[in-house]
């Protein structure tokens, strides 16, 4: 360290006192912008991981309900009507009435 605060203060021309405080000011910029990349970037990571999962169920989500929706023939043998515009089963029994 002691080379660190005689480089400074023979670059910058100030007191070795001075040329003390610069050099720890820096070490300390350093080490709190290092710390606050970090956190960042493991904030980023963690915020694309849950993207990607909520995107996963939602994907899910979505093609179970495209299976599960009943076709034309089955609705009206389940004795239900089925709705064209949503192209969907509507008031279907499970069993018989």
């Amino acid at each position: 360290m002691t080379w660190l605060i005689s480089l400074i203060a023979g670059l910058v021309g100030v007191p070795r006192p001075l040329a003390g405080v610069i050099a720890w000011a820096a070490i300390a910029v350093a080490v709190s912008g290092a710390a606050v990349g970090g956190y960042a970037l493991i904030k980023h990571w963690g915020a694309d991981e849950l993207r990607a999962k909520i995107e996963k169920e939602n994907t899910d989500a979505i093609h179970k309900g495209i299976d599960a929706r009943m076709s034309l023939d089955e609705c009206i043998d389940a004795g239900g009507v089925y709705d064209f515009g949503r192209q969907r089963c509507d008031a279907a029994t499970l069993g018989p009435r």
